[in-house]
């Protein structure tokens, strides 16, 4: 019996409370669309880029600096030499340098003589090879240091 008579007193609370309710909702919903405002202009306005403090997203981030090739504090690249493959050679100002990468999708990085590597330094470039003098082998130093070269071929001259 009690449960009857909790349905219509849910069903009259329902509609006391809830259809009122629904129905001003629609009506404000109603008022809204005529006083908000609209999001796009009838006539398009050229869009303008203000910096108001903050970077310029075209501007060259180091300040027209050349970029860093080799870090500054001495250490080398972070290379191994059995891991290089000699690109090309090329004679800038004079001096000899090699282009070198780890592997086909590999950043190119320019060598020269006397640039340090993880297990070693660049001995000499001839207009044909790179020579390295490698001075340890996996973190452990080598009793007596060991030459690489690496050649370019003639087909790739």
């Amino acid at each position: 019996m009690m449960r009857p008579a909790i349905a219509t007193s849910i069903l009259t609370l329902y509609l006391a409370v809830g259809l009122p309710s629904l129905l001003g909702q629609e009506q404000a919903k109603g008022q809204e669309s005529e006083t908000r405002p609209k999001l796009m202009p009838e006539e398009s306005q050229p869009l303008l880029y203000t910096s108001a403090n903050k970077r310029d997203p075209f501007k060259d981030l180091m300040g027209g600096a050349e970029s860093v090739e080799k870090p500054s504090s001495g250490q080398g690249l972070q290379l191994a030499i059995d891991d290089l493959f000699l690109i090309a050679i090329v004679k800038e100002k004079g001096k000899l340098n090699a282009l070198v990468t780890t592997g086909p999708q590999g950043f190119p990085h320019k060598i020269q003589p006397g640039d340090k590597f993880t297990d070693g330094y660049v001995l000499s470039i001839t207009e044909s090879s790179v020579i390295f003098r490698k001075i340890s082998d996996r973190g452990v130093r080598l009793p007596k240091p060991r030459d690489v070269v690496k050649e370019i071929s003639r087909e790739e001259r």
